[in-house]
């Protein structure tokens, strides 16, 4: 992979759409209050998913070992690290949405447990540079 996930883009675009429309209507506290709040939820729904799907793709790989091994031999890439390093690229294409609709990434926990869940396809990023 070597670009986000289509969807990943539209996950905060409610919000965004929602907030151009209304930023004149609210106070800017409230705003940041209630954006924070819902990037907040958003994102450790997005982590407990991302979290449910390496749990799988964990699972998937250590029953297929043997398979593993011989890819690894022949030099590709495994399946397990390809959706690791797409998990990463939504990531970061997330956190771009997050800093696009106003919200601190550091006040959202799920943005952390996002962060921790893909460094594994982060240093993959770099090896196949």
């Amino acid at each position: 992979p070597d670009r986000a996930s289509h969807f990943v883009s539209t996950i905060l675009r409610p919000l965004k759409e929602f907030s151009a429309e209304f930023v004149n209507r609210t106070p800017p506290s409230v705003t940041g209050q209630w954006k924070t709040s819902i990037v907040a939820t958003i994102s450790n729904e997005y982590a407990n998913a991302t979290r449910d799907l390496l749990e799988t793709v964990q699972k998937t790989e250590a029953a297929l070992q043997s398979r593993r091994a011989r890819r690894a031999a022949a030099g590709g890439i495994s399946d397990g690290d390809k959706v690791k390093l797409q998990l990463y690229l939504d990531y970061k294409e997330f956190l771009n949405a997050v800093n696009d609709v106003g919200v601190d990434p550091a006040n959202c926990e799920g943005i952390n447990r996002l962060r921790a869940l893909t460094e594994e396809g982060a240093s993959l990023m770099t090896e196949n540079k």
